[in-house]
């Protein structure tokens, strides 16, 4: 009930492709030292989903605590002989001022290899949003202009990304913390992020 071991990750994902890792989830990193970068790990912006107005989607409240966690829901999953749909939501910022709803809606297409990512903000006003993709450490990632390229051996990720973002690459940026991956306890690795960022 207190999510003990939980992470502001609501809708988040992970991608490889033939058994190389592409989108990754960062880890955990520590427990009960370096406080700032136990929040970091465990937080929204270390995921590959939306941050709304630079908040978590749940609110922390110590190293083993949450005092509000982000409820997700399933809308629906659709399977396909061409491809597979599957769509969910969280609520965890409708505590905001103004209640803002995240929809998530993955999409493969068979025939083509492809993966539309669809996010939908439903809220009233304007705010600050945050789209970060984690890629894995071994991972050659480039970005030109609004496409980025990600490369782990002969596994190849093509993004296109939306043109009203501005996009960019972190690799282990300490402060705020972003781009790093903890693959054991107490050990963490700069890896590469892309960041978009829309207001």
């Amino acid at each position: 009930s207190i999510a003990a071991h939980g992470h502001a990750d609501a809708l988040s994902f992970t991608l490889s492709a033939g058994g190389r890792e592409l989108l990754i989830d960062p880890g955990t990193f520590a427990y009960h030292t370096h406080k700032r970068w136990r929040d970091y790990f465990r937080g929204t912006i270390a995921h590959n989903t939306v941050r709304v107005d630079q908040q978590d989607q749940s609110l922390n409240a110590g190293n083993f605590l949450w005092l509000a966690h982000a409820r997700s829901r399933l809308v629906s999953f659709e399977v396909t002989p061409d491809e597979e749909r599957w769509i969910a939501e969280h609520d965890g910022y409708a505590r905001l001022q103004d209640p803002v709803q995240h929809r998530r809606e993955l999409r493969f297409v068979r025939a083509t290899a492809t993966l539309i990512v669809r996010d939908e903000l439903l809220c009233s006003n304007e705010h600050q949003l945050e789209l970060p993709w984690h890629f894995a450490e071994d991972c050659e990632v480039r970005l030109d202009a609004a496409t980025l390229i990600a490369r782990n051996g002969p596994a190849a990720l093509y993004m296109k990304l939306p043109a009203a973002a501005r996009w960019q690459l972190v690799h282990g940026q300490d402060d705020p913390p972003l781009g790093w991956i903890s693959r054991a306890f107490d050990s963490k690795r700069p890896t590469t992020t892309l960041l978009g960022t829309l207001a």
